[in-house]
Parts: C-alpha cells; sequence; structure tokens
C-alpha cells in the first residue's frame, strides 16, 4: 500500500471514493472546483495498484491569531474503503498530514469530529464552542427603523458585506482571514443546497447579515454580523429568519425556504445560532426584545499545534506550553469559528 499526495488525474477516483460516504458526491466536488486553496497535493491517499483505499485533505486556511495571519491545516474527508479498514490506513495518513502541515508551514491544524478519543491518540485536542439555540425569535416587536431585508446579491452585497465582516468578525481570535477569492469560493461551496442570505440593507449601505442553512434536520445561522451599534438591525434580520422557519413569512425570493424549515410540525421552532456568547451586548438586546436564548456546549471541535515554536511567542507562553493555551483560547466564548467556515 503507497502512501503519497493524489495527482490531478486521479481528482474523480477520489470523489467516487468519498461518495459512498454519504452519498453526496457533489458535496465533496464543490470543495475542489471553488476552494481558491485546494491543491490535489494536499489530497493524500493510500493507494494499492490503480485502487484508491483511504484519503485524507488538508484545507488550507489563514486564521486571526492574537492579530496576527496564521495558516491553518483543516484535516476533513477522511474516509475509508469499507473492504480496507482496520488496517490502519486512515492513521497513516493523519500522520503523513500532520507532517505535511509541518513542512508546508501550518502552525495549527483543526478538524471536526465525534469520534475524539481517535483523534486525541494523533494530537489534536478537542475544545468546546458554545452555540445558542433562539426561541420566540418569529414573535418580537419589530425594532424600530428596522431597515430593508433583501436576498443577498453577490453582484451589488458583497463588498458590504465583506466591510461588515472585517469590522464584526475579523478582530476576532481564530476567525478566518477572508479575502475577495475566498468569499467568492465559499459562497459555492459552503451553504448546502438551498442556503438562505440575507441582508438588511443594500450595496455599500449594508448594515447586517445573516446566512442561515439546514444543520442536521434544523434551521441554523452559520453566520452573521453586523454594523457597530446596529444590532437592531440584526434582529430584524433574525426575527424574519424565524418567521421563515414557522411558516409565518415566505422565504424572501421564492414560495418556500428548504435552508429553515422545520424538520417535522412538531419541532420547536426557533433558531441554532453559531455562536453569540462572544457578544454580550447583541445577546442583551435579544433578551430585551423577549427573545429566549441558552448556551448549547459543542465539543466535536478538536484543535493541534503544528508548530509550537512559534505558536507559543504568539500566545505568549513557552512552546511547551502552546497547546494548553490554544484548547483554552479556542474555548474561550471570545473567539470565534463560523460554521460557515467548516470543511
Amino acid at each position: 500500500m503507497l502512501l503519497r499526495s493524489a495527482r490531478s488525474s486521479e481528482r474523480d477516483q477520489v470523489l467516487d471514493l468519498l461518495a459512498e460516504w454519504y452519498h453526496d458526491r457533489d458535496f465533496f466536488a464543490r470543495y475542489n472546483c471553488y476552494d481558491p486553496a485546494f491543491r490535489d497535493d494536499l489530497c493524500l491517499i493510500a493507494v494499492e495498484g490503480l485502487k484508491i483505499a483511504a484519503t485524507v485533505q488538508i484545507f488550507d486556511r489563514r486564521i486571526n491569531l492574537a492579530g496576527e495571519s496564521v495558516r491553518l491545516g483543516g484535516i476533513g474527508s477522511v474516509y475509508t474503503s469499507p473492504s480496507r479498514r482496520r488496517q490502519g490506513l486512515a492513521s497513516a495518513l493523519l500522520k503523513l498530514a500532520a507532517q505535511r502541515m509541518v513542512d508546508e508551514g501550518f502552525e495549527l491544524s483543526l478538524l471536526f469530529t465525534d469520534l475524539i478519543a481517535y483523534y486525541r491518540r494523533f494530537g489534536w485536542e478537542e475544545a468546546e464552542r458554545q452555540f445558542t439555540p433562539l426561541f420566540n425569535i418569529a414573535s418580537i416587536a419589530q425594532p424600530t427603523a428596522p431597515g430593508e431585508i433583501a436576498l443577498f446579491d453577490p453582484g451589488r452585497d458583497l463588498d458590504g458585506v465583506m466591510a461588515v465582516y472585517r469590522e464584526y468578525s475579523g478582530c476576532r481570535d481564530l476567525t478566518v482571514c477572508r479575502d475577495l477569492r475566498y468569499w467568492q469560493g465559499n459562497l459555492r461551496y459552503a451553504g448546502n443546497p438551498g442556503e438562505y442570505f440575507v441582508v438588511c440593507g443594500t450595496g455599500t449601505q449594508v448594515r447586517a447579515y445573516a446566512r442561515a442553512i439546514r444543520f442536521f434536520d434544523y434551521p441554523m445561522v452559520m453566520e452573521y454580523g453586523y454594523r457597530a451599534r446596529e444590532q437592531d438591525a440584526l434582529v430584524s434580520v433574525l426575527k424574519h429568519l424565524g418567521e421563515v422557519a414557522n411558516g409565518s413569512a415566505p422565504g424572501l425570493g421564492s414560495a418556500s425556504c428548504p435552508a429553515l424549515a422545520p424538520a417535522s410540525p412538531a419541532q420547536p421552532i426557533g433558531l441554532l445560532v453559531t455562536h453569540s456568547a462572544h457578544d454580550s451586548e447583541l445577546e442583551r438586546r435579544l433578551a430585551q426584545a423577549g427573545v429566549t436564548l441558552m448556551h448549547h456546549g459543542d465539543r466535536l471541535y478538536m484543535w493541534r499545534v503544528l508548530m509550537p515554536e512559534r505558536v507559543g511567542p504568539r500566545l505568549g507562553v513557552r512552546p511547551e506550553e502552546a497547546q494548553r493555551r490554544l484548547i483554552e483560547l479556542a474555548s474561550s466564548p471570545q473567539s470565534l469559528y463560523w460554521t460557515s467556515d467548516r470543511f
């Protein structure tokens, strides 16, 4: 069994292998086609003869860490063909991926999984993010002068949304550093079919925005942002999303909105928000408006320091303390990694 980088001519074979997983080849192909940082040589494979038996992909990202842009290697698309499992192929590929990331200058690595004990064996450690279920959001009073709610139009609104992202999210630890090419690719691969993206205000006057998807059959706001002192604009956006989710308002531009439809009529109607614990002012405003909110810990979020000699000084600790400090930082409600940046 040979472990190596995939060749561009093998891209279809890798996608055929991954299609066995969720029976959704297009999900994985979207990253290959639209992620501007995608490289075939960062897709690692275990191959015997002409048959690919297992794969691990490294996703090339940059995140904000202590005010600096730092290279992050995301681990995803970890899959072994059922007939070749329990032979150590995934373990060998993960070890190869870790070495490849160090060789490439990645300082950190991140993955999302429920196989916590397995990935701990290779140096990743879990941190806890705080998701926020919002209830009663559809029934709150409309904020004064809410502004126009419109479907996001990239040709019209992308510059405005990018500016809001830089202002609201860009200063937070662990947020992805996004340039124009990243935004353009992310808009094509991050939203599952039916992503619902709305803005308050349009063009360069965007005051707030939110992106919603179906997440395990639940309506989820995977990212949002607003201009300084424009909490009410975001509250209006969230109220609209709640109304679409409970069926009291149609989705803009269509008669239905599958991204926000509840899984069943018996499901409690609300919204799941990737983060809000970092924003006490927004939470206060939502509570004042009558929203019931709570925090729900998610520990399927694992980090690893790959280059402690660089990360330690960035975080103000000795290299041997860098991993501990990173987990503390990733578990802080003040850090921010949006679901829209998953891989």
